[in-house]
């Protein structure tokens, strides 16, 4: 069974068929049960699993060499004393770093750099403009916010051949939920700017545009819009959708606009080519070459960010810094080139300091850390 199946477990996202592969290996033995307990555990603190995934993966390479049920047991035993040693081990190597570091950057406050959370800048169809943030609440005739989330009057048509458009700007350390007028909810990520239509035309294709950044997509049917099609317009690629669900890269300092496909079924195309997209599969469109290329993907890695997670698999320090820099609003400094190439595997949590994040990097691998000021200079 797949690792990422215990955190979907844990946050209540199985599918059917992933609920059934879970239990069936829930239920094989006492050790898979004593590893979720421990996992669990660990995740619900906000401390790192890293640790405790490859305590398993230690473990089940000797159960699964044998089949005798006492050299199961006996190792099963064995996992619970390795894994009670690695939280040990964890917290008191946390400790040791955490002063470690405060001895070093002395000007740096812990608390310094903040974790992101809900915010965004929302533009009325006039240039004004309304701060979002948590804590503070927002209302007119069309849209409510309570801080968290932006909501816009369902099923409302506009009366107007030209309806009026919002733009929502989700800055760097931000994030924000959106609920358009037909009904369609959208995720946005840090460092993201969508405009879309106050309300939508009747009759009319339902369209918004991804202007820059990270966004997922829960499309309302077609089937309850008159069968309007949905369109999200990014650059010169343009997704058309019936009624899915679906994510969309599309960063300006990135060479490649990503989409990729949850459920349902959606028509990627531009200028000069058009493909059609399946779930677990993703579009890119490169942004040099003008061309659109697909490929299978791990989904799971893909729009984890939405459920509150950082899913590294296999990904360069180079590529980590750039998701954590927006997340965390800092700015990243490598001292050579060698070290973006160093790769990392992990799930981890949103909610964790980026002091938590930086040690748990630094201790799977060979590289370190330095804060000045807002920049983390990797060396």
């Amino acid at each position: 069974m797949e690792f990422k199946l215990i955190i979907k477990k844990i946050n209540n996202t199985l599918t059917k068929e992933e609920q059934e592969v879970f239990d069936a290996w829930y239920n094989e033995s006492v050790a898979h049960r004593l590893y979720y307990n421990k996992a669990k555990e660990h995740y619900l603190k906000g401390l790192d699993i890293l640790h405790i995934k490859k305590a398993w993966n230690e473990v089940s390479l000797k159960v699964t060499a044998k089949n005798n049920t006492n050299f199961y047991l006996k190792y099963a035993a064995a996992f619970v004393f390795f894994v009670t040693l690695g939280f040990l081990w964890f917290l008191n190597t946390e400790t040791n770093q955490v002063k470690t570091v405060v001895k070093q950057v002395k000007e740096v406050e812990p608390n310094s750099i903040k974790i992101g959370t809900d915010k965004a800048t929302l533009t009325l169809a006039d240039g004004s403009q309304v701060v979002l943030e948590k804590g503070a609440t927002y209302q007119t005739e069309k849209v409510s916010s309570n801080g968290e989330r932006l909501v816009y009057n369902s099923g409302e048509k506009s009366k107007t051949n030209i309806p009026a458009e919002n733009v929502l700007t989700i800055p760097r350390g931000g994030q924000f939920f959106l609920v358009l007028a037909d009904g369609t909810k959208v995720w946005l990520n840090s460092e993201t700017q969508l405009k879309y239509p106050v309300s939508f035309l009747k009759n009319e294709p339902r369209k918004v545009t991804l202007i820059y950044g990270e966004a997922y997509f829960e499309v309302s049917p077609s089937t309850a819009h008159d069968e309007t099609h949905f369109i999200v317009q990014s650059e010169q690629q343009q997704i058309d959708v019936l009624g899915t669900e679906f994510n969309i890269k599309a960063y300006k300092e990135d060479d490649i606009i990503a989409t990729t496909l949850v459920e349902g079924k959606v028509l990627v195309k531009n200028e000069s080519d058009t493909q059609n997209l399946t779930p677990g599969h993703q579009a890119k469109w490169s942004r040099k070459t003008n061309s659109l290329k697909l490929s299978k993907v791990n989904v799971y890695d893909i729009v984890s960010w939405k459920n509150g997670l950082f899913s590294f698999k296999n990904q360069s320090l180079a590529t980590i810094m750039k998701v954590l820099s927006r997340w965390y609003d800092i700015d990243v400094v490598f001292t050579n080139e060698n070290i973006k190439k160093l790769t990392f595997n992990g799930v981890l949590r949103k909610t964790l300091s980026l002091h938590q994040i930086l040690h748990i990097i630094k201790n799977t691998n060979e590289v370190n850390y330095e804060i000045k000021n807002n920049t983390i200079i990797m060396y």
